[in-house]
């Protein structure tokens, strides 16, 4: 839903393109040791929670 609704583009939903993606950015952005930054939501995508 996110790559229809920003960028218009329409995909195979069989596909892991959006997992790659978050896989990319997970292993840039979490830090060893520390809380991860995104989160996976079952059911509704991922998203962003700031460390407490």
């Amino acid at each position: 839903m996110l790559l229809e609704g920003v960028w218009d583009f329409h995909f195979d939903p069989k596909t892991s393109v959006v997992e790659t993606h978050i896989s990319r950015l997970r292993a840039k952005l979490d830090r060893e040791g520390a809380p991860p930054l995104i989160h996976t939501m079952r059911g509704a995508g991922y998203c962003l929670r700031a460390p407490d």
